[in-house]
């Protein structure tokens, strides 16, 4: 996850140094004594580290983790320096192994906040692109979701049509999943266990599969339902 970005702009700043390895590691360690420490990071998906891990899609799973933009620089604000000092020094510290950039008399230098502005601008995109990739993937969990639910409506419509509904005639019924025919009742004419004449009055009489009839239990008497061998 990306970390909120810190105001760098107006206030000047030293350089730490580690293994590259180490670089998240310190700034969210300093950060988390209260230490105003900033690298730039970017979140990068990468494949799961087991290869049993199957995404939705059947392909292996990915995961996301952080990543430094720049490796084995940290940033922290100029403020800390007497402090970050004493941690560096101290052999018994709890924090990961990092020292001060120094020039060539040992002196350590100071960075204003717009020196680092780009390094801002490179961080700021690396998130507007995962962003990005993270709508495209939920639309496509999305399209996914609504696929199984379609593959699972379907198959449950084909049990339904697999099963004998037996309706006597003069029943009365209602219809399901025909909104045309939302709220209407009708009288079923003839039945031969998978589809039924039903008229709905006047002048209309429709042969309707017999899954998407139910009685209607204000009026009606018994419907035997029979699964098909």
């Amino acid at each position: 996850m990306m970390h909120q970005p810190i105001d760098m702009a107006c206030t000047r700043w030293c350089i730490l140094r580690m293994s590259g390895p180490r670089t998240l590691a310190v700034a969210d360690s300093l950060a988390a004594v209260g230490v105003e420490a900033w690298t730039p990071r970017r979140t990068e998906k990468r494949p799961h580290p087991s290869r049993k891990a199957i995404g939705p899609d059947g392909r292996r799973a990915t995961v996301e983790i952080d990543a430094p933009i720049l490796p084995t620089y940290v940033f922290i604000r100029a403020v800390h320096r007497d402090e970050v000092l004493a941690i560096a020094a101290d052999p018994a510290s709890p924090h990961p192994q990092f020292s001060f950039l120094r020039r060539a008399d040992n002196s350590i230098p100071e960075v204003r906040g717009a020196d680092v502005a780009g390094l801002q601008e490179e961080e700021r995109r690396a998130q507007e692109i995962i962003d990005k990739l993270r709508e495209c993937e939920g639309r496509e969990a999305r399209r996914r979701e609504r696929a199984a639910l379609m593959k699972t409506e379907r198959a449950r419509q084909k049990a339904l049509r697999m099963e004998r509904r037996e309706f006597s005639p003069q029943q009365t019924v209602t219809v399901e999943g025909m909104p045309a025919l939302g709220g209407m009742t009708g009288i079923v004419e003839s039945s031969d266990g998978r589809s039924a004449v039903v008229h709905f009055g006047g002048s209309l009489t429709m042969t309707i599969e017999a899954w998407r009839l139910a009685p209607d239990h204000v009026q009606s008497g018994n419907t035997s339902v029979v699964a098909a061998a």
